[in-house]
C-alpha cells in the first residue's frame, strides 16, 4: 500500500487498485493526537503533579513516549482511513461531478 513511510502507491501492487480515490489528508495525525497525545498528556501532567520530578524525568519518560506514540500509529491509521474511504465509497460533498470530469479526461488520455 505504501511506496514511503506515509506515501501511498499508485496502485496496490497485489490486485491493481487505483489509490486515486484515497485522500486521508490530516486524519492519521488528527487521530494519532486524539487517541495517543491527549492520554499521554494527562499522564505527563499526573506525573508532574504526583511526583514533582525534574525536568529531566520528562525528557527521559514523558517526551519520547508522546513522539514514539503519536508517530508509530500513523501508517496504520492511515491504511484505516483509505480502506474506510474505499468500502464506504467516501468522496468530499458536492464534488462527484468534478471527479467525473477528471476521470473522464484520464480515461481520454489513456485511449
Amino acid at each position: 500500500m505504501f511506496r514511503k513511510w506515509l506515501k501511498l502507491n499508485e496502485k496496490c501492487p497485489a490486485c491493481d487498485l487505483d489509490y486515486g480515490f484515497a485522500a486521508p489528508d490530516d486524519g492519521p495525525a488528527f487521530f494519532s493526537l486524539c487517541i495517543v497525545a491527549f492520554p499521554l498528556t494527562f499522564f505527563a501532567v499526573w506525573l508532574q503533579v504526583k511526583f514533582e520530578p525534574p525536568f529531566w524525568v520528562h525528557l527521559l519518560t514523558s517526551f519520547p513516549l508522546l513522539g514514539i506514540g503519536c508517530v508509530l500509529p500513523l501508517q496504520y491509521i492511515k491504511g484505516w482511513l483509505v480502506a474506510s474511504q474505499y468500502v464506504n465509497k467516501a468522496q468530499e460533498a458536492g464534488t462527484e461531478k468534478l471527479w467525473a470530469q477528471l476521470n473522464a479526461r484520464a480515461a481520454q488520455a489513456d485511449d
